[in-house]
């Protein structure tokens, strides 16, 4: 069975938590377009809100796989909410509100699950409890691994950029290069789609699989706006493995090996090959400038992978 169904139950717990510091987060944070405000960081241990504002406090929330603990952080004070299997939603909402409250934070957030299959309230969720220490290790080792080789990606592009970082409404890892021209998404009801699709851009990401179509964590290249009524080209500049879905209008490719076996390179080379294809379909002019060189000597991670 895949890594996903066999741990559907830890994953879905962990992901109504990022959905809390997630929401947290969309209410203090200053609004950035393509909601990179929102975005969690995801750090040596897990994942984090990052440094935000309230009542003219600054704090930060990360949740801790490698502790198995959930901290929330002002100047002054640090306190520690623990991650066991048993403990449901419900008790590590309130747990959080509480403890911010103590430290003179006034934590407002909607409480509904956003972009999920679950619309049970965080504050009446008994049913997500589960926790198991050796998933929460693997499942930090897949964002993280998955954050590197993104960031290794985007970073020499001469574009705008979202940084690499969890989106907790699809609970996936992901960065964003955005083009010059605005592109309104067509419906104007979508309050998420309408404010993430606004511009031409190419997203790429990651996630740990479904309950669908893809049982192993995956790869995706989305560009925007979307394809319609075609099959973007797979040359041979693709690693093996690679397609593009027409049903989900990106390009795709599963990882059925261990995460120790998953070669960067290969992932880049997935990307950049998306890329051209994607800046094609787009029709994206003076794309040589992206690629400029950087008039810099090479630093160590640069020259060791």
């Amino acid at each position: 069975m895949s890594f996903y169904k066999t741990n559907v139950k830890e994953i879905l717990t962990l992901q109504l938590i990022s959905q809390i510091l997630g929401k947290i987060k969309l209410n203090y944070a200053p609004q950035e377009p393509q909601w990179a405000h929102v975005v969690l960081d995801i750090t040596t241990r897990g994942f984090s809100t990052g440094t935000l504002k309230c009542n003219d406090l600054y704090f930060e929330i990360e949740t801790n796989l490698a502790n198995h603990v959930i901290t929330i952080k002002t100047t002054d004070h640090e306190n520690n909410i623990q991650l066991t299997d048993g403990k449901s939603v419900r008790d590590y909402y309130y747990e959080i509100i509480t403890v911010t409250q103590n430290l003179g934070l006034d934590i407002v957030i909607n409480t509904k699950p956003q972009e999920m299959e679950i619309k049970t309230p965080f504050d009446v969720d008994t049913e997500h409890h589960h926790y198991n220490r050796q998933v929460a290790s693997d499942i930090l080792k897949w964002f993280q691994f998955a954050t590197d080789v993104e960031q290794k990606f985007i970073a020499p592009i001469r574009m705008r950029k979202v940084y690499p970082g969890l989106f907790w409404g699809t609970f996936d890892v992901s960065c964003i290069l955005i083009y010059k021209e605005h592109e309104p998404f067509p419906d104007d009801s979508k309050v998420i789609e309408r404010a993430a699709f606004d511009e031409h851009m190419v997203e790429f990401g990651f996630w740990l699989g479904d309950n669908n179509d893809f049982d192993y964590p995956t790869f995706f290249v989305l560009p925007y706006p979307f394809v319609s009524g075609q099959e973007l080209e797979v040359t041979e500049d693709f690693p093996a493995g690679s397609y593009f879905s027409e049903q989900m209008a990106e390009y795709l490719i599963e990882i059925e090996s261990d995460i120790s076996e998953v070669e960067p390179e290969t992932i880049i080379q997935f990307f950049n090959a998306s890329l051209v294809k994607s800046a094609e379909y787009l029709n994206w002019q003076d794309t040589d400038y992206y690629y400029r060189e950087l008039k810099m000597d090479k630093n160590y991670r640069n020259n060791n992978h």
